[in-house]
């Protein structure tokens, strides 16, 4: 399988000079996460201290990864000299209707195990935590934490599906532009010891991956990563990759006592059980079959003939 060719990978050659891969992994993960991020993270614990799990904890967080998207953006721009546009937002005004379908679906996606564990009393809805907000009076504000969200998720599909993956394609065999991004941005979600979070997890790069080739854009896989984890966060209540459950939520869910950890996820919530990793499983596997398909139509179209002109 060779991605190389791709209108997304080819865009990252647009402009005067190309990252070498070990400085592309150097500037997303130690500068941009553990120093932009790291950096913010400080500031704010030693002048602006906040209850985990808050909205204005989510804000924090949103403004972190803003900081490390900014650094990115300035690197493409400064360094490689090339447009923005090329790390996946070509078509903004299509794009924007693209990622909010894109949210859509990304709810869908986990509500499927999330529900099918309610319905069958793995999940139990709870009372909301003291000082939470839920329920219709949390809508308002619910709308304006799904933009803290969008830029979260944003930020880690522009990093590592965006700029990694556009880097890996122009110089790894197809396979591995696809499979080392997608385990390193499994293993910075500190799952290495959780067989099935690290599956779910894994799986979820992969599929975003493969939509990314497919659509040529960051538009969908940035909605239904948000979408994603919005409903986990602020939907239902429940914990984020293992981090501490958000306090504004639509309702609270929680593993019932008599439910084994494998299929609930336990504490690391829905991310971590077997029915979010079989809905992983099937979505990764149509988002590949759907590229394949495209990949082979695209391979079977005969290049244009050159024109020659004749000399009268």
């Amino acid at each position: 399988m060779s991605v190389r060719n791709t209108p997304f990978v080819q865009d990252a050659s647009t402009g005067r000079r190309v990252t070498p891969i070990w400085l592309a992994y150097v500037l997303v993960f130690l500068v941009a996460i553990i120093g932009v991020q790291g950096a913010v993270g400080a500031v704010f614990e030693s002048s602006w201290k906040v209850t985990a799990g808050t909205p204005t904890a989510q804000l924090q967080e949103a403004i972190s990864f803003a900081a490390a998207l900014a650094l990115l953006l300035l690197w493409v721009v400064l360094f490689e000299r090339r447009r923005v546009a090329t790390l996946g937002f070509r078509g903004p005004g299509r794009g924007v209707l693209t990622m909010l379908g894109g949210v859509v679906a990304g709810i869908v996606l986990l509500s499927i195990p999330t529900l099918f564990l309610l319905a069958i009393g793995a999940y139990e809805v709870v009372d909301a935590p003291a000082g939470a907000t839920s329920g219709w009076s949390a809508l308002p504000l619910l709308l304006l934490l799904a933009c803290f969200v969008l830029v979260q998720g944003g930020t880690e599909e522009v990093l590592v599906r965006g700029f990694l993956l556009q880097n890996n394609g122009l110089k790894l065999p197809g396979w591995l532009a696809v499979l080392v991004p997608s385990l390193v941005f499994t293993l910075i979600h500190g799952v290495l010891t959780k067989p099935l979070a690290f599956s779910m997890i894994l799986l979820y790069a992969l599929m975003a991956s493969f939509l990314v080739l497919r659509l040529g854009s960051l538009w969908l896989v940035i909605g239904i990563h948000a979408g994603w984890n919005f409903a986990l966060g602020n939907v239902y209540g429940i914990a984020v990759s293992g981090l501490e459950p958000h306090t504004t939520s639509a309702v609270f869910l929680r593993a019932a006592d008599d439910a084994p950890t494998w299929l609930t996820g336990g504490e690391f919530g829905t991310e971590a059980s077997l029915p979010a990793v079989v809905v992983l499983l099937v979505a990764a596997a149509l988002a590949f079959a759907s590229y394949r398909r495209w990949d082979r139509r695209r391979a079977a179209v005969p290049p244009e003939a050159p024109v020659v002109q004749r000399i009268a």
